[in-house]
């Protein structure tokens, strides 16, 4: 008995010496993954902020860029006029480019010498109110260059609006200093394409003055507004335009992680932060149950080919241009003696077709140069004889329009020698005081080119770049239109959400251009398991879905998944590297009277999560 007792002590004591080695075992294994999944995911979060810190940058970069054209032509054409009256009637007219209405995101506003305000573009009533005290009057005031100006934050003296300035010095051509051009901003619409920027609650962007002085934050826009940060924590140098940084936030005290970048070479900062728990508190429920998940999550940017914003850039130069030529052709009348050379310049470079037609038809100005106008006309022809008899019948109701005084905007297409071209058809009504149309002012821009890019770039924007398979906002598209389908016929509907087991260890090991390899024949062998009516769409990383229509059993989505699974365990052949893939594996059946695109796409990812927890390479419903 004593033996028997002494054996079963020895017993107990190794299986408990077992037991506290593979406890210490776990816990030393935890602890490792803890420490390298925090400084991946803090390297995730510098990254997170990074990219989205450089997207609102570029962002705000090309909103200046597109108030600063107005803005610069205005100072000019302010400028050149200074030998003329200079009323606040023929002021506002020179103010180019500026929206219509109050409450649009800018306007234009111009100040004489003395700092007085005489008219804004959009009517304010800013006439004698004084400016003299602001930045943006002051700085371009004593400057001698003409350069943009940007001021900081302060709310509207006559609007009443959340505005940050850009101003420009206006001078005679004799160098005079006639006053600044100034455009106020809406500063709530720069926050408001923040607030669509940002990956959930923890995450704030903020545009700051180099002098640390916020002048669009979210979350806590009206809190955080014109707020000077020069002696908090988050300060920024002045000689820094990058850079990430941990601190301490005044509007929460809470500990954050920045990423800021600067706005070109203006004097602007974009500040990205995230909270600090935001990216540890997934360590915390995953230690209660002693499984470390790895959630890296990779921020994909927006980013659009550099080619398509030098063609907005170039639209938005044209668009400029042709607001100004319309409004100085009735002045042009008036000042015909010196101002028939300046608009006949000015007509024969604009890359457009520009004309006058009389209530005869009959053209009695157009440019020349390399676009001249419509092709044929001629001083004194007709628009049927300079269009021909099939292009007057397609323009006809628009001349027509015209003629009677009312303004034409359109876009048209027609084959113009043997090719078909589309052009964007502007006509303005040229109607005397007592009401009388005299005849319109006509500008036609060739769009045939853009039309061609904007095609392209909306099929590019559907389709992933990578796999060639449909993007998630294609998919999500196709299956509303697939569950609306089921719910007509009645039919059976699957949805298979796939990813790739270990994909992490294949860019760590090949690198991330043996990754995209490895999705580019994960994508292949997906496609080549399913019908052609099927749908295949990639969501993003190693994820892809699978739709599944018009079923007749929901078994067989069950041997589609089967299918994919066994497909996957012939080697992928890896820029030369033999490697095993395997896949998880997903399936929901779709219940189309009671699910939607985002539900059904849930419900699969958690039956993907499922087949993860129970030991991958395998199929989860």
């Amino acid at each position: 008995m004593s033996h028997q007792r002494d054996e079963y002590l020895r017993f107990r004591r190794k299986l408990l010496a077992g037991y506290l080695i593979l406890c210490a075992s776990l816990f030393a294994l935890l602890v490792w993954k803890m420490a390298s999944g925090y400084a991946a995911d803090r390297a995730a979060a510098v990254a997170l902020t990074g990219h989205s810190a450089r997207a609102m940058a570029a962002h705000v970069n090309e909103l200046i860029d597109a108030v600063d054209q107005p803005l610069r032509m205005s100072a000019l054409a302010i400028g050149s006029s200074a030998s003329g009256p200079m009323t606040p009637k023929s002021i506002q007219a020179l103010l180019a480019a500026s929206p219509l209405s109050s409450d649009s995101r800018f306007w234009l506003l111009f100040i004489d010498a003395s700092g007085k305000g005489v008219v804004a573009s959009n009517g304010l009533a800013v006439g004698g109110v004084s400016y003299a005290d602001r930045s943006y009057f002051r700085d371009p005031a004593k400057a001698r260059t003409d350069q943009l100006h940007v001021g900081g934050s302060a709310d509207g003296r006559v609007s009443g609006r959340r505005l940050f300035f850009l101003s420009r010095r206006v001078e005679s051509p004799s160098g005079q200093f006639l006053g600044v051009v100034a455009a106020p901003i809406d500063a709530w619409p720069i926050a408001s394409v923040f607030e669509k920027a940002r990956i959930g609650p923890a995450m704030s962007i903020a545009m700051t003055t180099r002098d640390n002085v916020i002048i669009a934050r979210v979350p806590r826009f009206e809190e955080s507004f014109g707020a000077d940060l020069s002696d908090s924590e988050i300060a920024i140098p002045k000689w820094r335009s990058s850079g990430e940084f941990e601190a301490i936030s005044p509007f929460n005290n809470e500990k954050r992680l920045f990423s800021y970048a600067s706005v070109g070479s203006l004097p602007l900062l974009v500040v990205v932060g995230v909270t600090r728990d935001s990216w540890i508190a997934g360590f915390r429920s995953d230690l209660a149950a002693g499984v470390v998940g790895l959630a890296v999550v990779l921020l994909v940017a927006l980013f659009s080919g550099r080619f398509a914003l030098d063609q907005y850039r170039r639209l938005a130069r044209v668009e400029a241009w042709q607001r100004i030529l319309i409004e100085d052709l009735g002045a042009a009348k008036e000042l015909l003696a010196c101002g028939e050379r300046r608009l006949r310049i000015i007509a024969d470079n604009v890359p457009a077709q520009v004309a006058y037609i009389n209530v005869d038809e009959r053209y009695t100005f157009h440019n020349a140069g390399e676009h001249g106008a419509p092709w044929g006309a001629k001083m004194g022809k007709t628009l049927l004889e300079a269009h021909g008899p099939e292009i007057y019948a397609l323009l006809k109701g628009d001349f027509c329009e015209a003629l009677v005084g009312n303004r034409v905007n359109v876009e048209r297409a027609y084959e113009v020698r043997g090719m078909l071209r589309h052009f964007k058809h502007q006509y303005t009504p040229d109607v005397t005081a007592a009401g009388r149309v005299m005849g319109f002012y006509a500008m036609i821009t060739d769009i045939t080119e853009f039309k061609t890019i904007q095609s392209r770039l909306a099929a590019l924007a559907r389709v992933d770049t990578l796999t060639g398979l449909p993007n998630r906002a294609e998919l999500l598209d196709r299956l509303e239109a697939a569950l609306a389908r089921c719910r007509r016929t009645g039919g059976y509907l699957a949805c298979l959400y796939l990813d790739i087991d270990r994909f992490k260890e294949v860019n760590d090991t090949l690198g991330h251009s043996g990754g995209d390899c490895a999705l580019v024949e994960f994508a292949r062998r997906l496609r080549h398991c399913v019908r052609e009516s099927d749908i295949v769409a990639r969501l993003g990383g190693d994820e892809f879905v699978i739709v599944l229509e018009d079923l007749d059993q929901p078994a067989e989505a069950g041997s589609v998944a089967a299918k994919i699974v066994a497909c996957m365990t012939i080697p992928f052949n890896i820029e030369g590297n033999r490697r095993l893939v395997t896949t998880s594996v997903g399936m929901i059946i779709a219940n189309p009277l009671e699910d939607d695109p985002a539900s059904l796409l849930r419900n699969a990812d958690d039956a993907l999560y499922r087949a993860k927890r129970a030991g991958r390479n395998r199929i989860e419903s």
